[in-house]
């Protein structure tokens, strides 16, 4: 019976074929200002929200997502700034319930045809649920859930024209992540990332840049555990690739590369190894598309280890079945190999979703979310189902 009505009620949805235009509303100020404000609600059942190798524990999270978007651009130029608050509220144990919140502020200015610059400040405030991050296996250790702030400061200068054989860019970026309780054991973890790079961009003259890249990141630790060696590094990274703009088929941009990772005390394991990371989008129909994604990099861990050798491939298919409503089909695969102690981990997510927009300003997401999470350390390996629905209400 449960059978009959879902297919049913899929049937009903993609029975629509209205045409609507699916923007969300926006406010135009006297200033020349672009305002977009939204409120997204979601509930959704969770299985195992304190991600459990066993003893699960179920809830339903009820979530409230206000934001809203500034955007100046006179079509040159351009100025945002993003600004929200999310609050979860569980229905198992009140004190897991959250309220998160971020701001970003971005810039693109071009002050003649050879010169680029784009400037970002982007400030969050996260809570890392119970049997995540830190308590990664040992949710049952603290009685609420760990909180930190971050931040981070990035820009990159330009130089060339856009129609010119080569461009030169530099970039840099800075890092800070300090947790807000249970300080005690938290203050291990508070670090801060300082990024320099360059890069030589190539125009092929074919709708493609190649490009050649150098970065150099320094992590430092605020406080190192007197228990441990100290996990301050310098983490090099060279690499060539190729960014390619839309055609007919596909869009995406691809690098290969070699980084090294070096800690500050020799005590710790040495990386050096091939890196890559590669999106492509390829959509053989209109209204039809498949995003390709893989990464490998040496990553910080946030619990046990030297660092984390990591891997990860994604493959999404959308479909637009009408103009209003969507569905989407994803599976995400994650590979993580601790360095300096004997622990593997994989993890499957996969994820299928329906986009249905009710009206301009009402849109409705329903979805399946089915993890499991395999590892070599007994207190980690878990597996939870999640299924909720989001509604997003615009002007």
């Amino acid at each position: 019976m449960k059978k009959s009505i879902l297919t049913c009620a899929i049937a009903t949805l993609l029975s629509f074929n209205v045409q609507a235009n699916n923007e969300p509303g926006a406010i135009r100020t006297e200033s020349g200002f672009i305002v977009t404000p939204l409120l997204d609600l979601g509930l959704k059942h969770d299985d195992n929200i304190y991600s459990r190798s066993s003893d699960e524990t179920s809830s339903a999270i009820f979530t409230v997502d206000p934001s809203v978007n500034f955007l100046l651009d006179d079509g040159v130029n351009s100025y945002t700034i993003d600004v929200g608050i999310l609050s979860g509220f569980y229905s198992e144990d009140s004190t897991d319930n959250f309220v998160d919140g971020f701001l970003g502020l971005g810039g693109h200015f071009e002050p003649s045809s050879k010169s680029r610059f784009d400037i970002n400040l982007d400030a969050n405030w996260t809570t890392e649920q119970r049997g995540t991050g830190l308590t990664e296996g040992t949710g049952n250790t603290v009685d609420k859930p760990i909180r930190y702030a971050e931040q981070t400061l990035s820009g990159e200068y330009e130089y060339g024209s856009k129609s010119a054989f080569g461009r030169l860019a530099v970039m840099a970026e800075y890092y800070n992540k300090d947790y807000l309780n249970y300080k005690e054991q938290t203050q291990y973890r508070n670090l801060e990332h300082v990024m320099l790079g360059g890069k030589f961009i190539y125009n092929t003259q074919s709708g493609s840049d190649a490009f050649v890249e150098l970065k150099n990141t320094a992590v430092n630790y605020d406080v190192t555990n007197p228990n441990e060696l100290s996990r301050d590094s310098n983490d090099i990274n060279a690499s060539v690739g190729i960014e390619w703009e839309a055609t007919a088929l596909t869009s995406g941009s691809a690098k290969i590369g070699y980084e090294e990772k070096e800690f500050d005390d020799s005590g710790r394991a040495k990386h050096s190894g091939i890196s890559w990371e590669v999106g492509v989008t390829w959509q053989p129909l209109t209204y039809s598309s498949l995003d390709f994604t893989t990464s490998k990099s040496a990553d910080e861990t946030l619990t046990e280890g030297d660092f984390i050798d990591a891997t990860t491939l994604g493959v999404a298919w959308t479909h637009d079945w009408n103009d209003r409503v969507s569905s989407q089909l994803a599976v995400d695969y994650s590979d993580e190999k601790y360095v300096g102690i004997n622990r593997d981990d994989s993890e499957l997510t996969l994820t299928a979703a329906i986009d249905y927009q009710m009206l301009r300003w009402v849109g409705f997401n329903f979805y399946i979310e089915i993890v499991d999470k395999d590892s070599t350390n007994d207190n980690i390996y878990f597996d939870k189902n999640v299924v909720g629905v989001n509604t997003r209400l615009s002007l």
